[in-house]
């Protein structure tokens, strides 16, 4: 049975800085959802998850709650009831967010708006309903608003971003259809980008 009804998205952050030993966020999730159970489990004993998705560094999607379900996540019971909660694992009034976890957000957004029919002024940060810092003043909005109106530029700066760091040695179409020998290659060079360290 559907419970609310989704006319909003709200972006958030976690508050918790990344640590080495968690590079994809999943230990900071489970523990976001074993501490949202533990501390709502006598009001609120149906609720699971303080959000519908988190985001990891490297670009993890993580589930929360279902998207049927209302989230207690943006302070404001109307809000609550009427939209889907996605945060991204981080502090971003600290840290600086990875360009995959942005990629893969904002793909994730993308695809939610696509299929609730969300309009992007009904993308919201959870500042902007209630008073709070969140998703932080390192969260790259504009840059985040900007993928969400126009994917095609989004794919351009990823397939510039891949260029720059080494995992494909040639500018691409961001429609161009890829052979497998292409896909491996730029599989195999991001393993090493990511086994050197960079």
């Amino acid at each position: 049975m559907k419970l609310i009804e989704v006319k909003y998205i709200i972006i958030h952050h976690t508050g918790t800085l990344n640590i080495q030993k968690d590079p994809t966020g999943e230990r900071v999730w489970n523990n976001i959802l074993k501490n949202h159970q533990k501390e709502y489990k006598e009001k609120f004993p149906w609720s699971k998850a303080p959000y519908h998705y988190g985001i990891g560094p490297k670009g993890n999607i993580f589930k929360g709650e279902d998207e049927d379900k209302p989230c207690i996540h943006s302070g404001d019971d109307y809000y609550n009831q009427r939209s889907l909660g996605v945060s991204f694992i981080g502090n971003f009034e600290i840290e600086v967010m990875t360009p995959i976890q942005l990629f893969e957000g904002a793909s994730l957004v993308k695809e939610l708006m696509r299929k609730y029919e969300i309009p992007p002024e009904r993308v919201l940060r959870h500042k902007d309903i209630v008073q709070t810092k969140c998703p932080g003043k390192n969260f790259p909005w504009e840059k985040f608003s900007k993928y969400l109106l126009d994917i095609n530029s989004f794919k351009q700066n990823s397939i510039d971003f891949a260029l720059k760091v080494g995992w494909i040695k040639n500018s691409h179409s961001p429609d161009e259809v890829v052979d497998f020998g292409t896909l491996l290659t730029v599989l195999k060079n991001f393993y090493d980008f990511l086994r050197s360290g960079n």
